[in-house]
């Protein structure tokens, strides 16, 4: 009976390439494992539950890492939260911290599951947030952890020029995010993230002006350095400094973008997101200066769904359905988009 030995798996993920043009006898389907250089074969990491039984009650949102902790957020119009920490992980001992922030009284706590989380970023060993409660009002807030009682304070950002659409990063000791009409990135004033209107240290960014059509900015990441401006069909790269007057656009990445600020992540010196077209990374198009259909997206382009309806506007504020994050220690970009916004 005839017989054929397979004895290369090097083609194995690169679904797009037809069979004409593959090594012979190499596979077309590669399931569960990725192909290393020198065409060595690597299983791919698995996801083991922690010890334990921690639940966290649905008014909390989010799960974000910082300060030897995780952190989940609520703003709610109730003085105090009936939570302050737990221990995650019985085998090692993580923690989870609740950072609350109160916005009034006479309210109900278990009605806080209405509590959205806009977006957050790091800022020390806490967090930059921006949420909003039942009656749809946005809140800037400022959360700090005390690691002795693992408690946390939130400080209310008042100041009018701090955007509330919860797209930020935190650069250069100072947070940028995106105003609320899409057209410009303010920046707060070094080292203090409640103030964004010190003449000469708070400013902006006239990201419009650089724009084609009727595109706002979407996102915001960093890519070597620099910070990088998504909109949906382009990607601006701006050089920031302590001092504003010495900022300055270094340039514009066309025919390439993305509406989804929770999917982009930097791994490994680079900066991936996810596109129109699906996964994409912006090393190719800003070492080409085009766009190409050579990227690290297409091994997996046919399971990516176009996330292009999985961003709606609600109170004014951008809520985004993808979610994406860096596997690190697999070096490895995890990302989750539904069809549809109501999945």
């Amino acid at each position: 009976m005839p017989s054929l030995t397979i004895d290369r798996f090097d083609g194995g993920l690169l679904l797009s390439r037809p069979s004409s043009v593959a090594p012979a006898n190499s596979l077309s389907i590669l399931r569960n494992m990725d192909v290393q250089p020198g065409g060595w074969l690597r299983s791919r990491g698995k996801v083991k539950i922690a010890g334990g039984a921690l639940q966290i009650p649905p008014q909390w949102k989010g799960l974000e890492a910082n300060g030897a902790a995780l952190w989940v957020f609520c703003w709610w119009n109730v003085a105090a939260s009936p939570k302050v920490n737990d221990i995650a992980n019985l085998d090692v001992g993580d923690r989870v911290v609740y950072a609350f922030r109160s916005t009034g009284s006479g309210g109900d706590f278990t009605q806080a599951a209405r509590s959205r989380l806009l977006g957050v970023t790091r800022w020390n060993s806490g967090f930059v947030a921006v949420g909003a409660d039942g009656t749809g009002t946005v809140y800037p807030t400022l959360f700090t952890l005390n690691t002795a009682t693992w408690t946390v304070t939130a400080t209310a950002i008042s100041d009018v020029n701090c955007p509330k659409t919860g797209l930020m990063v935190t650069a250069e000791n100072r947070v940028y995010s995106i105003t609320d009409d899409g057209q410009s990135v303010r920046f707060c004033k070094v080292g203090d993230p409640t103030d964004w209107t010190t003449a000469s240290n708070a400013g902006i960014l006239p990201v419009a002006q650089h724009f084609n059509g009727s595109q706002r900015a979407y996102g915001l990441g960093m890519y070597q350095e620099k910070l990088a401006v998504f909109g949906d069909k382009s990607v601006q790269l701006w050089n920031i400094d302590p001092d504003p007057t010495a900022m300055s656009l270094d340039r514009v990445i066309g025919g390439i973008g993305t509406r989804h600020h929770k999917s982009i992540v930097s791994l490994n010196g680079d900066t991936l997101f996810l596109s129109d077209s699906g996964v994409r990374s912006l090393t190719t198009p800003a070492n080409t200066l085009f766009p190409t259909d050579v990227d690290l997206g297409l091994p997996v382009r046919s399971l990516t769904t176009s996330p292009r309806d999985t961003t709606r506007f609600s109170s004014g504020a951008l809520e985004p359905a993808v979610l994406a994050l860096a596997a690190t220690p697999f070096s490895q970009y995890w990302v989750t988009a539904p069809a549809s916004w109501s999945r």
